[in-house]
């Protein structure tokens, strides 16, 4: 039973894209969306698909297709571009008249955002919040075949946001003033996230909340242990299918 639960999680590393210290993109971008909107993100970004709501058991399924969650329309695994399919899906909730907002998070192996949909999207004001992850840390420098960020939204006349993507409290102010402004049809914007090696946005979070002395050490342990019961538990019904 040990080795199977060992495969699994071997097989999990393989099929996702987790880099330790991108968290805080998915986690703060996220945070400030409510029942209805839509995450669309590449099938294989295991945080954003987390942030979306998927359950340890959804991600050990076989298929590529992620469920909607109970919260959010994660639509994951349709594209492997999430901020062109994003586009798509933020057009039709303008034109239903929805105040839905779509944020559309770029991954590593997802295509380069293409200049018609940012131009397309801007003209018409759609509600869509584009999080690019720029750079993935030492080995990779940022984006060398994007555009600058502000060549980018210059052309469809809307704001780009450079936020350092390793502090969630930073990527929350601008993901909310941005998911905001998207949902009272002001239109879209884009959250350059810049990337640093060697850095953990969860220790970066604990060091925000001591010393405003709003930390937790019991809630910290109960979390902790609420997540390993549910993942061990998912191991062996999955072992078990």
């Amino acid at each position: 039973m040990l080795q199977q639960q060992v495969a699994r999680i071997m097989a999990l590393q393989a099929r996702y894209d987790f880099v330790p210290g991108h968290e805080a993109v998915a986690v703060g971008g996220a945070a400030a969306l409510v029942p209805g909107d839509t995450i669309a993100a590449s099938r294989r970004d295991l945080v954003a698909l987390v942030a979306a709501g998927a359950s340890p058991r959804e991600l050990l399924k076989e298929s590529d297709i992620c469920s909607c969650s109970a919260r959010f329309m994660a639509l994951s695994a349709l594209s492997e571009d999430p901020f062109n399919f994003g586009t798509g899906i933020a057009l039709a909730h303008k034109l239903a008249k929805k105040q839905q907002v779509v944020i559309a998070f770029g991954c590593e192996d997802a295509p380069s955002p293409r200049t018609e949909a940012l131009k397309f999207a801007g003209s018409q004001k759609l509600p869509i919040v584009y999080v690019l992850k720029n750079g993935a840390g030492a080995e990779t420098a940022y984006a060398p075949d994007l555009k600058p960020v502000s060549l980018l939204t210059r052309d469809g006349g809307f704001p780009g946001v450079i936020v350092d993507g390793q502090d969630v409290v930073a990527v929350w102010r601008v993901a909310q003033e941005s998911i905001h402004r998207a949902r009272n049809g002001a239109g879209p914007t884009l959250i350059d996230c810049r990337m640093e090696a060697a850095r953990d946005p969860l220790a970066h979070m604990e060091h925000y909340l001591r010393k405003r002395s709003l930390w937790d050490e019991a809630w910290r342990a109960e979390v902790a242990a609420r997540i390993s019961e549910e993942l061990n538990a998912s191991l062996r019904a999955a072992v078990g299918d």
